[in-house]
């Protein structure tokens, strides 16, 4: 599968690295001339430990599915039939159970605090 990122910061070339890992080939494009040079320039590098919230959470199965069916959502899907993404949709609704949530948020707390 080929993947296009846009944005050559931290967020855009930490999720290349990870994509091109696992098998994708990944391009990342950027306007700027060399890497980080908007958002992840000079933004201070604020971590707010406390705000770090996984996005598989009780709740979501069924917020996702009243979003899927809304023309204007905050949520979009393209089903393209492959094992990755039946794969990947298996894994995230394994995560939206409140002991998971709490498990997973406990680890981005750590990570956020130990940034």
């Amino acid at each position: 599968m080929r993947v296009l990122i846009l944005g050559s910061g931290v967020v855009g070339v930490t999720s290349a690295y990870y994509l091109a890992k696992k098998g994708f080939d990944v391009t990342v494009i950027d306007r700027q001339p060399s890497v980080g040079l908007e958002t992840s320039f000079a933004n201070a590098g604020q971590i707010s430990p406390g705000y770090s919230a996984p996005w598989a959470a009780p709740g979501v199965p069924a917020k996702a599915a009243k979003w899927l069916l809304q023309r204007h959502s905050p949520l979009a899907v393209k089903p393209d039939g492959t094992l990755w993404q039946l794969q990947w949709t298996l894994k995230l609704l394994q995560n939206c159970t409140a002991k998971r949530y709490d498990l997973n948020k406990e680890r981005m707390v750590r990570l956020a605090e130990y940034s």
